[in-house]
């Protein structure tokens, strides 16, 4: 490989040669360094690779890059040798150094003082390419954009990208001052934070029309629905939303966009700017039926509770439930990602638990559930269901606090994969848990409500009456528990619960 540029010690210390050069042939010529470089975000290289084909705002700084004259043969001497006609702006045909070819072109200008004429150096430097088992190049900075270019287009790599090349005067300097030069460059500035950035996007009209902020894939809808929300939303209205949003607006908005979008609770069109406003509203009313929230400013926790409440079928209470009890609320910042994720997880096992709505104080009640948790775990052992089955009902939960019997109903029955509906004695409350399950199956749109009804006619003081609501729905019937009642619950729940 044969470089050419601009030669100089930069800030009088280290030599640099600054050019441009193929990204192609800077990529499979440089190496890194791992004991330093970070690897590659999950996906951030595709989307390096995806922005630098698109071939519109394609525009990098120079990356950084570092070799050893010791590494490319050349002695202590010859390179005290060349440092000092540098130095003392002396200019030579090609001369070899080493495994490198190096020729010094010098420029003399009249400066202000006509006796300290400016010097201005341009070299060519081959050789480069010399490889006897990988790149002796190392990339100080830049890595990850030269890893997107190895899968990318031709016409990628051949576009010329701008480069700093450093020579150090032997292994050790190299491996010194790269690892000082990456941690400068990448721990030591102070780069503008997200909202300054998307200040200058979203806040230009003119340079940057909606059209062009829709269309354009270094940018696309979020950025729309951000620009046309910031500035548009009356945090007046939001009072419990306001400290979240008063700082860094755009930054949030974007984000939220993203997430959702790209999880497909949001499309890509203008009724989406109705529905994220109604969900922010909706969000600042749970606030004042969960006081606890308000103490939180985690923008994560209020992305995620937007996510649940524009995710239909999710129980967004018991979001809320879970995030209070593990006091989530005052972690200062978390991704909206994590939480969502995480409590997915937790939704997982709840789907696999087995709510029995039964009436109490009854001996053949009782019994009923005890065959039910037993079925349970026979079925969770020989389909090995991971996580396996758990039957609960409502006096069988414990968790060391005192709750309103009616909201942990509601809330279990929420969560709950399937509820088993004793209709044996003809229980008000029994009816009134099916009845909360039909009609939450209805405002979900589901055809079908997740519950399993049986009906033990053995038992003498049953009227045998089953309400007119419940009456066209499948139930199981039985007079023997262990004969009837046992084959017909397994294949029932071997069913609904297997694949």
């Amino acid at each position: 490989m044969k470089l050419k540029g601009i030669l100089d010690f930069s800030l009088g210390n280290f030599l640099c040669l600054r050019g441009l050069a193929p990204m192609g042939e800077l990529s499979s010529n440089s190496k890194a360094d791992k004991s330093y470089q970070r690897d590659p975000i999950p996906g951030h290289e595709e989307g390096v690779r995806l922005f630098l084909e698109s071939g519109e705002y394609t525009f990098f700084p120079e990356m950084i890059l570092g070799l050893s004259l010791e590494e490319y043969g050349l002695s202590e001497e010859q390179v005290q040798g060349l440092i000092k006609s540098l130095r003392d702006g002396v200019g030579f045909p090609r001369s070899n150094f080493g495994e490198l070819g190096i020729s010094v072109y010098v420029n003399k200008t009249k400066g202000e003082d006509p006796r300290t004429p400016r010097l201005h150096m341009t070299a060519t430097i081959d050789g480069l390419g010399v490889i006897i088992t990988e790149p002796k190049i190392s990339r100080i900075d830049g890595n990850h954009r030269l890893e997107a270019v190895v899968n990318s287009t031709q016409l990628v790599q051949a576009y010329k990208a701008p480069f700093c090349l450093v020579l150090f005067k032997n292994n050790q300097d190299r491996d010194k001052f790269s690892r000082v030069f990456f941690h400068n460059i990448n721990f030591k500035a102070h780069p503008l934070t997200m909202e300054q950035n998307l200040t200058l996007i979203l806040d230009d009209t003119e340079l940057f029309p909606d059209e062009l902020l829709q269309d354009d894939p270094s940018f696309g809808w979020p950025y729309y629905h951000a620009r046309k929300l910031h500035g548009n939303l009356d945090l007046d209205f939001l009072p419990n939303l306001a400290p979240f949003l008063k700082d860094e607006p755009r930054t949030f908005y974007l984000g939220q966009f993203k997430f959702l979008i790209a999880w497909d609770v949001l499309g890509d069109n203008a009724n989406a700017m109705i529905r994220f406003k109604q969900a922010l509203a909706t969000v600042n009313s749970l606030f004042d039926a969960s006081p606890a929230l308000k103490e939180s400013r985690n923008r994560g926790l209020l992305a995620a509770l937007v996510y649940y409440i524009m995710k239909n079928g999710t129980p967004v209470s018991s979001f809320i439930q879970w995030v209070l009890k593990n006091h989530l609320h005052l972690i200062e910042n978390s991704s909206s990602g994590d939480l969502t994720a995480i409590f997915d997880k937790v939704l997982e096992s709840r789907k696999r638990t087995i709510f029995v709505s039964m009436p109490f104080n009854k001996p053949k009640a009782e019994d009923h559930y005890a065959i039910i948790d037993r079925v349970s775990r026979e079925v969770s052992k020989s389909h090995n269901l991971n996580p396996a089955l758990t039957v609960k009902r409502v006096d069988s939960f414990h968790d060391g606090t005192s709750y309103e019997i009616t909201n942990k109903i509601i809330e279990m029955m929420s969560d709950c994969g399937l509820l088993i509906g004793n209709l044996t004695y003809c229980n008000p409350n029994v009816y009134h848990e099916i009845g909360f399950v039909m009609g939450k199956a209805k405002a979900e749109g589901k055809e079908v409500a997740k519950m399993l009804l049986f009906l033990d006619e053995s038992v003498e003081d049953n009227d045998k009456f089953v309400g007119f609501n419940v009456q066209g729905i499948k139930q199981l019937r039985f007079t023997q528990s262990e004969i009837e009642f046992v084959p017909q619950l397994k294949e029932n729940l071997e069913r609904f619960f297997t694949p």
